[in-house]
């Protein structure tokens, strides 16, 4: 009886850890563990400006990481800024515990990018990945340039009462990176003027009466012009002569401005 209590514990022990195993922290298969998450903020960048890219890893074992080496890779649309580390070496992680680094990068081209982090411990053992994405957009360039003109585009630069004369406004995604938004034109008179009708290249229409008038919607790609012509009419002459007119570019929808151009006209009896 002696013998077979003496014995008992030393099975039980056998039959819950195996053979030859103090305990679950010897047991390097099922006690090393970690996740990798990561984050790219902001998601979507123009290009040439900055975004970070951050990766998190937690150690979700009962036996304490060593060691972890932490590696970040950017893309072809990407450079990490110089003094940005894309590897390191996170001594100690016990059980629950997180370590988070970040790189910065700066978009070089247009498109999407995917950044990966992995790590991985000492024994090799211990590892997890992850992948987020980030999305370079280009960034347009407009140039206005508007003229005011006699009907047979001839230069003018002073119209009398009762005349009717245009203001020509060219509209270029100068130099830009990449397609612009959907836009509009919308030009605007002072009181001294009537709108009287309109016109665009292509597909673009002008409408409008009084005051203002309005273009379709369009877009530019990177180097395209548009052109659109505005023909007004003297109704009255101010008492200092000089008016003027605006053209504002607009993005459809939300209506926020993108580009201003003016154009000073002078006007006799």
């Amino acid at each position: 009886m002696r013998i077979m209590r003496l014995l008992l514990p030393a099975l039980l022990a056998a039959a819950l850890w195996g053979p030859g195993t103090a305990g679950a922290e010897d047991d390097p298969c099922l006690c090393r563990d970690m996740i990798v998450t990561c984050t790219a903020t902001p998601g979507t960048v123009v290009l040439g400006d900055p975004f970070e890219f951050c990766a998190t890893v937690k150690s979700v074992g009962a036996v304490p990481l060593e060691n972890v080496r932490l590696t970040i890779t950017g893309c072809l649309n990407t450079s990490a800024e110089a003094d940005q580390k894309l590897e390191i070496i996170i001594p100690r992680l016990a059980q629950g515990e997180t370590a988070t680094h970040c790189v910065r990068f700066r978009c070089n081209q247009v498109g999407e990018c995917r950044l990966t982090a992995h790590g991985v411990d000492s024994t090799g053992i211990a590892a997890s990945g992850c992948i987020c994405t980030a999305f370079c957009k280009g960034l347009p360039a407009l140039q206005l340039e508007m003229i005011d003109t006699a009907l047979d585009r001839s230069p003018a630069g002073i119209f009398r009462l009762g005349e009717t004369f245009m203001y020509r406004l060219q509209v270029e995604n100068d130099r830009g990176s990449a397609l612009t938004p959907d836009m509009v034109v919308q030009f605007t008179l002072p009181p001294e003027l009537e709108f009287v009708g309109g016109r665009a290249d292509g597909a673009v229409t002008v409408s409008g009466s009084g005051l203002a008038a309005t273009s379709s919607v369009f877009v530019l790609r990177p180097g395209q012009v548009i052109r659109m012509e505005f023909e007004c009419k003297v109704i009255k002459v101010p008492t200092r002569s000089l008016v003027q007119a605006r053209a504002v570019v607009v993005a459809e929808p939300g209506a926020h401005e993108l580009a201003v151009e003016t154009e000073s006209t002078t006007l006799r009896r």
